[in-house]
């Protein structure tokens, strides 16, 4: 009898196991605290309810969590601004495809907490399911695997290897209500997911930078401009590293992706502070460590200085604001009190300003570019990005990178402008003629610097032509003198015997080399019939 309830106890648990283990929600069914969704095939992660304050386990909310990692670290919320009160809620999936959130049982009519605010036509035959991946991501599937509704398209606080970020978020049902933004919104503290004081997400009015926003729509971080490999900002941290890339929709418009090229896990996460917190598990202990972290200094937030100023960090990470080149403070009193919010203006005016020709441009080396950069097109090299900023009054500074960012000006208003001990890139500012001073413009250094290269190679060409020249000359000359040396050498000897004329290019007249016929002495005598003419006696006979 013991043996029979010891087995039905674990026929019993092996049942429960299997029902907790599935990664699916059917259409009609529900899933109902305790009971969880766990990814696959791998288990990385969990769906289902929690309480993330200890302090007040009543107040539950649908989470996907990692499954493995000590403390239970969550990485998605559905009902942020509703916690559940009642003991049991539960979550659904009706006929159109779409999730709900419920305060208790569907049967009894409990109220709805949150949705996916989707509707679509009548289900297709098979009806949707949704399914937890081991990327993190909660999707709603028809029975095709076509993807209506995805968990990455409206992020929590917490950025996810294989999202896609965009401005808006991706919509492939009918949605109920304007377009959503895109935005990874911090928790309001550790322990409330309820939406707090910050988000962040791609600039609206420049796709190619993110920022921080506090309450709404105050910068507090910015990214700078993508460069291709990394922003601007972040120079030290290459975040293509990171399996950032850029890309291009013609629904979305610009986006980028995100897809992790280290195999630990690995998560983005905007903390309630407002700071951009990259984690990483280490493997042998499961735990969270911190491998980047911005702002991370006080010339990292936005606007630190104001505008036409530069930040550099000092001591204790301290920000020190200076006017740029050819600038003063807007409100000196204020600017000496320390108050650096109205930055500085122009002093004295461009050249172009008061009807003078003469602007420049000046370099400023490893800055992060301002805000409010623009894209100008049909500009191929670097004289042309300067070219058109210099005939454009209102143009306060350019760059140009080739295949990279191309030629992007600036205005009057160079915002949120940082210099780094090491990287960055340069920043050519336009000043008067008079401003430049010791420093010379751009364009003269160019040109300079182009005369001097092309100098410099002309003059190698010459000396390895001439080299090359007088190698030649030695060698014809060496082969020369050993073959007459060979020559004299035989004939003394009277050892050689060939038939053919040697020629000398050397001695050549109208284009045709002399020749010098020699002969061996056996040859001689055969010709005469071997006469012995030059003996004395025969001599004598023939007198």
């Amino acid at each position: 009898m013991a043996a029979s309830r010891l087995l039905f106890s674990l026929c019993t648990a092996l049942a429960v196991a299997a029902a907790a283990a599935t990664d699916t929600l059917k259409q009609g069914d529900s899933l109902t605290a305790p009971a969880t969704l766990v990814s696959s095939p791998s288990g990385v992660f969990e769906l289902g309810f929690h309480a993330p304050d200890p302090a007040r386990p009543a107040r539950l909310y649908l989470c996907v969590w990692y499954r493995d990692t000590q403390p239970r670290t969550v990485a998605w919320v559905a009902n942020r601004v509703n916690a559940a009160a009642a003991a049991a809620p539960s979550l659904t999936l009706t006929a159109g495809g779409e999730l709900r959130v419920l305060d208790g049982a569907a049967k009894d009519g409990a109220p709805m907490l949150w949705s996916s605010n989707t509707t679509t036509r009548a289900a297709p035959r098979g009806g949707y399911s949704a399914v937890i991946q081991d990327s993190g991501s909660l999707q709603v599937r028809d029975v095709d695997g076509t993807v209506i509704w995805d968990s990455f398209w409206h992020p929590s606080d917490t950025m996810l290897s294989g999202m896609r970020i965009s401005v808006n978020a991706e919509v492939r049902a009918q949605v109920r209500g304007p377009p959503e933004r895109m935005l990874f919104t911090s928790w309001a503290s550790e322990t409330d997911p309820s939406p707090g004081r910050f988000a962040l997400g791609l600039d609206p009015a420049n796709p190619s930078q993110a920022f921080i926003w506090r309450d709404g729509n105050v910068p507090f971080w910015r990214s700078g401009q993508w460069t291709g490999l990394n922003f601007v900002g972040i120079p030290y941290r290459p975040l293509y590293v990171y399996g950032y890339k850029q890309g291009n929709d013609p629904i979305l418009g610009m986006y980028f992706t995100y897809t992790a090229t280290n195999t630990s896990l690995q998560r983005f996460v905007v903390a309630p502070d407002g700071r951009d917190v990259c984690y990483m598990v280490k493997k042998s202990t499961q735990e969270w460590e911190t491998v980047w972290v911005q702002p991370s200094n006080e010339c990292e937030r936005y606007g630190a200085c104001g505008s036409n100023a530069i930040c550099t960090v000092v001591q204790d990470r301290k920000a020190k604001c200076t006017c740029l080149k050819g600038f003063k403070p807007k409100l000196a009193d204020e600017w000496n009190a320390g108050n650096r919010s109205q930055g500085c203006v122009r002093n004295p005016p461009l050249d172009c300003q008061v009807n003078k020709t003469g602007d420049g441009f000046l370099s400023i080396p490893n800055v992060k570019w301002p805000d409010f950069s623009y894209w100008v097109s049909g500009v191929t090299d670097e004289y042309g990005c300067m070219n058109t900023c210099q005939q454009n009054c209102s143009c306060g500074a350019y760059v140009y990178m080739t295949q990279l960012t191309g030629c992007l000006h600036w205005g009057s208003e160079l915002m949120d402008v940082s210099q780094f001990q090491a990287g960055g890139y340069a920043l050519n500012l336009k000043l008067p003629a008079s401003e430049l001073g010791s420093h010379i413009a751009v364009w003269k250094i160019a040109a300079i610097a182009s005369a001097v290269v092309l100098f410099v190679l002309l003059a190698c060409l010459f000396l390895w032509w001439k080299r090359g020249r007088n190698i030649k000359d030695a060698v014809h000359r060496s082969w020369r003198r050993s073959r007459r040396s060979s020559t004299r050498s035989q004939q003394s000897a009277g050892m050689l015997d060939i038939s053919h004329s040697i020629p000398f290019d050397d001695e050549t007249e109208d284009g045709k080399s002399h020749e010098l016929k020699v002969l061996s002495l056996d040859r001689i005598k055969a010709a005469t019939g071997n006469i012995t003419w030059w003996r004395r006696s025969s001599c004598e006979e023939a007198l």
